[in-house]
């Protein structure tokens, strides 16, 4: 996601001292959480993430909302439905079932985590910005690569750290028979 993009969608969130907006660069969709691994299949994963073969695609933010839960809330902002990205998550898929990682049981839903809030904001601070931004759309962007990502939990918030990168494959111009 361009920078500037990122800078404006955070902009939406609200402001308040329960409410701690993600960073910027930290700013990512994820396909697939794998949660704790040990390295050694972390390295088989990266290294069958290799042979995956998708079509670069465009995405853009398609309206926000919120995950409710016993730690708070989690504002977020959704994605247009994408074939090209519906077809990326089923080619992860098939190298993590490869490497004994079963299926996710939750249903994927592209969405870029803009907020975490703490339990003690008040509802109206966020049925607010729901009711503001809820049919939130930004400039669309191309995706050229995706990445194997890691988390490390601070006080502060998750650190992302990319651990490897992967293109994606930019549909070439088929020429008509002569």
């Amino acid at each position: 996601m361009p920078h500037q993009l990122a800078v404006d969608l955070l902009h939406t969130v609200p402001v308040h001292d329960g409410i701690r907006p993600t960073v910027p660069a930290q700013l990512h969709l994820t396909l697939r959480f794998l949660g704790e691994r040990d390295e050694a299949l972390a390295a088989r994963v990266a290294l069958g993430l290799r042979t995956v073969r998708a079509s670069a695609m465009t995405l853009q933010v398609d309206g926000v909302g919120r995950f409710r839960g016993g730690r708070g809330a989690v504002l977020w902002a959704g994605l247009l439905a994408s074939g090209s990205l519906a077809q990326l998550v089923d080619a992860i898929d098939r190298v993590l079932e490869n490497e004994g990682i079963g299926a996710d049981t939750r249903r994927f839903w592209p969405h870029l985590t803009l907020a975490r809030c703490r339990p003690g904001v008040p509802d109206t601070v966020l049925r607010d910005w729901l009711s503001r931004h809820g049919a939130l759309t930004m400039p669309p962007w191309r995706v050229d690569r995706f990445a194997l990502v890691e988390s490390f939990l601070k006080p502060d918030g998750a650190r992302h750290a990319v651990r490897e990168t992967y293109p994606l494959a930019t549909p070439s111009l088929v020429s008509p028979d002569c």
